[in-house]
Parts: C-alpha cells; sequence; structure tokens
C-alpha cells in the first residue's frame, strides 16, 4: 500500500522577562491530513481511507503565573493551568471505529522555599472518557482507556 501524510503544526509562545514573577502563555495546534492511497488487503479496499492512530487535530493552551513573595516563609508560588485536546482518530482501516475531539484540563500550584518544592495536581480535571489505543486480537477488540481524573501532591528536593 501507499499512504500519503500532510499537515503543519504551530506554536505561539509569550513568556514573562523576570524570571523571579509573571505570565507565561503557551498554545499549540496541529492538524494532519494522513490518508491510503493504495491499501487492499486481500479482502477490503481502503484507498481514501484515513491512517488509523494519527488524531486529525492536536491542541494545547498553557499559563503558568509566578508570584515571588520574597524570602520569608514561601520564595515563590507558581500557578499553572493547562487544556489539551486530541481528534478525530480512527482506530481501524475501514475508518468503523473512532474517537471524536477530547479535551482536558489540568493545573497546579507549587510552593517553593529554598531547595523544597511542594506541588498540588491536578490531571484530567474533566474526567473526560477516552481511548488511547484500540487493537484487535483473535476476534476481540481491546480498547485503552485514558487515564481518569487524578489529584496529588509531590514534594521534591533540588540537591544541586
Amino acid at each position: 500500500g501507499r499512504s500519503l501524510s500532510k499537515g503543519f503544526e504551530t506554536t505561539l509562545e509569550w513568556r514573562r522577562r523576570d524570571a523571579h514573577r509573571g505570565l507565561s502563555v503557551v498554545g499549540n495546534y496541529g492538524y494532519t491530513h494522513a490518508k491510503f492511497v493504495e491499501f487492499n488487503d486481500g479482502v477490503n479496499d481502503y484507498a481514501g481511507n484515513y491512517l488509523p492512530y494519527a488524531p486529525q487535530h492536536t491542541a494545547s493552551l498553557s499559563a503558568s503565573y509566578r508570584f515571588d513573595v520574597g524570602g520569608g516563609f514561601l520564595r515563590h508560588i507558581d500557578l499553572d493551568a493547562s487544556w489539551q485536546g486530541a481528534g478525530k482518530i480512527y482506530w481501524n482501516e475501514a475508518n468503523t471505529l473512532e474517537q471524536d475531539f477530547y479535551s482536558q484540563l489540568g493545573g497546579s500550584i507549587a510552593l517553593k522555599k529554598g531547595a523544597f518544592t511542594l506541588s498540588l495536581w491536578g490531571r484530567n480535571l474533566t474526567n473526560t472518557d477516552f481511548y488511547t489505543f484500540y487493537f484487535k486480537s483473535m476476534n476481540n477488540n481491546f480498547y485503552n482507556h485514558g487515564k481518569p481524573c487524578r489529584v496529588g501532591a509531590t514534594l521534591s528536593f533540588k540537591i544541586l
């Protein structure tokens, strides 16, 4: 078989000049148009169908804000928010199984003092239900679900 894949990706970024305070914003968008030009498995002709596992659109937007609180108890407070999305994704050559565009939200707050950072974070805060992978084996369909809403805390220590 043969396939043809075209697309583009772009990133826009705005960063604060002062590393100790202020706002940063980053946005990404990608488009992929990937189709079979020729593909016949001996039973079916898939020419003109989209390639499986290739999202047509990918996008993300993130914003960070740093507060410099001096040097008393805390040195910095960092706030981060993010959004990301992907889709439509076809899971098979026949284009009969698909994942529509889906998106997720995330965020964190990090408290910094000296070499220590305590981060409270959340991922997939909208608890979006989506698939990350599909395959068929021995006439059975297997889907891998994306991770559900998660929240947590991370304590880190920087040695050098």
